[in-house]
């Protein structure tokens, strides 16, 4: 019987698949899913950092996990790939945001990891060269008028420098600017007009020194509603910068996920283009699959992705209203779970560079009824799809694993995972999640917002360990 089930293990080890030719750099082609300016090296102010990657022999059912590890041996970002297909290869690229976000502030050695299964199947070292700490830059609050940004190591000749992300991948600076006022920490210049887009600030002193950038973005002035019709859930499988596909062209785009719904509606009032191509999923093809574009009266548009193929209920040249359905939810194009992409842009093209945009999130369920709050364990602040992320080591011989998530604002909403040694996620449809005899060793367990109001919001997660003697 052992010698079986050693038969067995060793057939299985055969069939698991593998990761070959991994590599990191600068710039990457999406249709070519290839790396285009390879390093090893990154500056803290890069775009971001590509990973790319090739897996050979997969089976239906297989899980991958990409997890970008800051030098402290910390998950700073989980990339989950859900309902792989079987086959012999697919080529994977993920991008982790640098300038402007955590990684750009903590330079050192970072490691994107692969896991198959949750094993490790393959780690590629690169580093993010800069300084931590002195001269420091965080935007405070912008508006057409003013940008308030608060610094240390900043003086009177410190100059802001202004850069935004044009549609062609990179930054093209715009201004270089002289503070209108200093009170203490805080920083005041008048901007030149900014429209919709994403922008970079960085502080230069005389002496040559500069900080770490920030990013701040312009969004849209109009209105968008979730694409979900009324008194169904959905979360937000992928917010903007996502290290999963949205970077580049799809830089501010939104992934939303049917928690028990399927009907896609329109954001906004606007004229239909209808895109029913047949496409089932091309995880080979990195493409929108079946799509609908909405022509807005201000010049802007929408679009909705993967749909279903067949479920449309609208035809090209209709007239929608927001909130009118337009297709069932798919899994086309290349997509890994059923999920529905949206994004903005001032251009006709689904392939247009997207603009920032916000959701007004009246009347969107995305999670039941909050629980009465206990104590408190932990404590973190994320602003809309988001996440946050703390490691939990797990002792042999624990009987149960309890962790509960709560937040007192009543305009915000979040999403509780369990990620197991092994892989294994564990999500319920409430801020609560049991796991009878958990596997040992060091769990992740993170925490997205899925609605808030403006700006960060704070929540608690409560952990509870028990042993097998209690």
């Amino acid at each position: 019987m052992r010698q079986a089930a050693m038969v067995m293990l060793v057939c299985l080890a055969a069939q698991a698949g593998v990761v070959e030719q991994s590599q990191t750099g600068l710039a990457a082609s999406e249709t070519a899913c290839a790396i285009t300016k390879p390093a090893a090296r990154v500056e803290s102010s890069a775009e971001q950092v590509f990973l790319r990657f090739v897996v050979r022999g997969i089976n239906a059912g297989d899980r991958l996990r990409i997890d970008w590890v800051d030098p402290q041996g910390r998950v700073a970002q989980p990339v989950v790939y859900d309902e792989l297909p079987a086959a012999s290869a697919l080529c994977f690229l993920s991008a982790l945001p640098v300038g402007g976000f955590e990684a750009g502030a903590n330079p050192g050695l970072w490691r994107a990891r692969i896991l198959l299964n949750g094993r490790v199947a393959d780690e590629r070292p690169f580093e993010i060269t800069g300084t931590a700490g002195g001269l420091s830059v965080k935007v405070a609050s912008v508006s057409q008028a003013e940008l308030a940004i608060d610094t240390f190591g900043a003086g009177s000749e410190t100059t802001v420098n202004l850069a935004r992300y044009s549609k062609e991948g990179g930054w093209t600076y715009i201004a270089h600017l002289l503070p209108q006022s200093q009170d203490r920490n805080r920083i005041v210049v008048k901007p030149p007009p900014l429209a919709p887009a994403e922008y970079l600030v960085i502080l230069r002193n005389p002496d040559g020194t500069q900080s770490a950038p920030a990013r701040f973005v312009i969004s849209s002035q109009a209105g968008y509603q979730m694409p979900s019709a009324a008194g169904e859930r959905w979360r937000v499988s992928q917010g903007p910068y996502g290290s999963y596909s949205h970077w580049g062209r799809a830089l501010h785009a939104y992934d939303i996920a049917p928690v028990d719904g399927r009907l896609v509606t329109a954001m906004r009032p606007g004229t239909v283009s209808a895109f029913d191509l047949g496409l089932g999923q091309t995880p080979r093809q990195r493409i929108f699959g079946n799509y609908i574009t909405l022509k807005h009266e201000d010049g802007e548009y929408s679009h909705y992705a993967h749909l279903r193929t067949g479920s449309f209920r609208v035809r090209t040249g209709d007239r929608v209203e927001a909130g009118q359905v337009l297709a069932e939810v798919g899994n086309s194009g290349y997509s890994f779970g059923r999920h529905v992409h949206v994004h903005v842009t001032k251009g006709f093209s689904i392939s247009a560079q997207s603009v920032p945009f916000v959701f007004d999130q009246s009347g969107t369920v995305l999670s039941q009824n909050k629980p009465p709050k206990p104590s408190p364990r932990w404590t973190g602040e994320v602003g809309f799809a988001e996440w946050w992320t703390r490691l939990l080591e797990i002792p042999r011989g624990t009987s149960a694993l309890d962790v509960q998530l709560g937040w007192e604002s009543q305009g915000s909403d979040f999403d509780l995972y369990l990620v197991s040694p092994s892989g294994r996620t564990y999500r319920e449809e409430s801020e609560r999640v049991h796991v009878n005899v958990p596997e040992a060793g060091q769990w992740r367990v993170s925490v997205q917002a899925v609605r808030s109001n403006p700006g960060g919001q704070q929540f608690w997660v409560s952990p509870q360990v028990k042993s097998a003697g209690r």
